[in-house]
């Protein structure tokens, strides 16, 4: 679904430690290239291990030539800072690895448990990070760590979490938000400032889209609205789908004449009016296409999806909190109809009329799949209160048994947890209101909020924690 990240791989070995550190470099290479198809990344790099100060030289100026997003240098021995300098500052994002001492185990010498020290791997990773940013070390940016055995499960998901950070953190830099009329009237909360870290924004007026719907021929609408009622169940009017279609193919057409890769578009007063339909069902389309569509004109809420996208592997929704069940401790996610498909429990998605302007559609009502689930925003800085980029990464299960619900995209959100902190829903509503987050939260299926705080920290974004408070009344 992404653009695969480019990997590397070298590992550190001295001769003077008795395990056997090449035995250990070997099986390291081996698992991490078994690993990275998994992880929408490709090992493009693969560099025999590093016993000096002159060969790791050596091996910096070829892996900088390689163009890597990541690499990856493991201590399979304890090495000093003349070996590692030069590996560090050769790629813009490391990671560095080491494992237990029993993985140096060799027959008839040290066993890992006594005797000669095989290895001193883990010694060798914390004294690497003490100065691995600073002058001496040389590092592009904050080097990651992870720790275990070739064969550990440990290692491999602190990998794929951070290898799930730095797609996320190339999608921000690299998202191009067309914003279609700006912000719906009224919605204060969506009016931010400009993006972050590379981020674009691209503005066009609302008479743009409506030129565009206009100038979209009859027969193309209409072979699009066939093959779109083709793949889910039309409950409206079949006029009411040609005109979704017509504004399905203008936002496309619209995205790919600026490149961009994320919409914000104001999708009422105006459009249903002027269009003669609802935008929801399109801007779901446009999700599916991986082009994540933020409603009511929230470019923030277009950039978290794009980010949230990257990381989860996923297709992103942009849903409002509706609602709060105490006694199932579980809260309501909804909007108008705007999801990807990929995001339906079974039976899937029908189209429908809008759930407050009747006679008026298309949108998606379909039930949220049940599964573990993610929410993400992007919070502007706040400068004048000494507050970073933020970011808020909630994590929970949406339930099977969903209980009453309303027209429309839908689900009950439980066994919520903030950040790392298991809570209740009544103080997740709390900590949404307290920290007073805009009204929408991008969403995706999995629990992904490990490579999020590790993207939080690679962008200097503060880890927004949940509020003291226990709940609401």
């Amino acid at each position: 679904m992404t653009t695969l990240l480019r990997i590397g791989f070298v590992a550190v070995v001295r001769p003077a430690f008795k395990g056997d550190g090449a035995a250990v470099a070997h099986r390291s290479r081996d698992a991490l290239a078994a690993l990275v198809p998994t992880l929408a990344a490709d090992l493009v790099a693969d560099e025999g291990p590093v016993h000096d100060a002159v060969e790791a030289a050596a091996t910096a100026r070829r892996l900088a030539d390689a163009d890597l997003d990541l690499l990856v240098v493991q201590h399979a021995t304890f090495a000093t800072g003349d070996l590692l300098a030069p590996l560090l500052a050769s790629a813009p994002r490391v990671v560095v690895w080491a494992v237990p001492e029993v993985a140096g185990a060799r027959p008839g010498g040290p066993d890992g448990v006594r005797g000669p020290l095989p290895l001193n791997s883990l010694c060798g990773l914390n004294m690497t990070l003490s100065f691995a940013e600073g002058p001496l070390g040389g590092a592009r940016g904050p080097v990651a760590w992870c720790y275990g055995a070739p064969d550990d499960a440990s290692w491999r998901s602190r990998l794929a979490a951070l290898v799930a950070a730095e797609r996320g953190v190339r999608a921000l830099a690299t998202t191009r938000v067309l914003a279609i009329g700006g912000t719906a009237p009224g919605f204060y909360g969506l009016d931010l400032p400009p993006l972050p870290h590379g981020a674009t924004t691209i503005a066009r007026p609302l008479a743009d889209l409506f030129a565009r719907v206009e100038a979209v021929a009859e027969s193309e609408a209409v072979a699009h609205a066939v093959a779109w009622r083709a793949e889910e169940p039309l409950e409206a009017p079949w006029d009411h789908l040609v005109r979704a279609a017509r504004i399905d193919l203008a936002l496309a057409a619209m995205a790919r004449e600026v490149d961009a890769n994320a919409l914000a578009v104001r999708c009422w007063p105006e459009l249903p009016d002027a269009c003669g339909s609802m935008a929801c069902a399109a801007m779901g389309r446009s999700a599916d296409r991986l082009v994540p569509a933020a409603c009511e004109g929230d470019v923030w809420g277009a950039a978290s999806m794009r980010v949230l996208q990257a990381v989860a592997d996923a297709p992103a929704a942009l849903l409002d909190l509706s609602d709060l069940d105490v006694e199932r401790d579980a809260l309501l996610l909804w909007h108008c109809g705007n999801a990807p498909r990929a995001l339906a429990a079974a039976p899937g998605t029908r189209l429908t009329t809008h759930f407050n302007r009747d006679g008026l559609g298309v949108v998606r009502d379909q039930t949220l799949a049940p599964g573990p689930a993610t929410a993400f925003r992007l919070l502007p800085a706040e400068p004048a209160q000494g507050r970073p980029l933020g970011a808020v990464a909630i994590g929970g299960r949406v339930l099977a048994a969903e209980g009453p619900s309303f027209d429309g995209v839908h689900g009950w959100w439980g066994e919520l947890t903030w950040a790392r902190e298991p809570m209740s829903a009544q103080r997740a509503v709390a900590s949404i209101l307290d920290h007073r987050l805009p009204h929408h939260l991008a969403l995706a299926a999995g629990d992904v909020r490990e490579a999020l705080l590790e993207l939080a920290e690679r962008t200097g974004a503060r880890a927004v924690d949940p509020s003291p408070r226990p709940g609401i009344a």
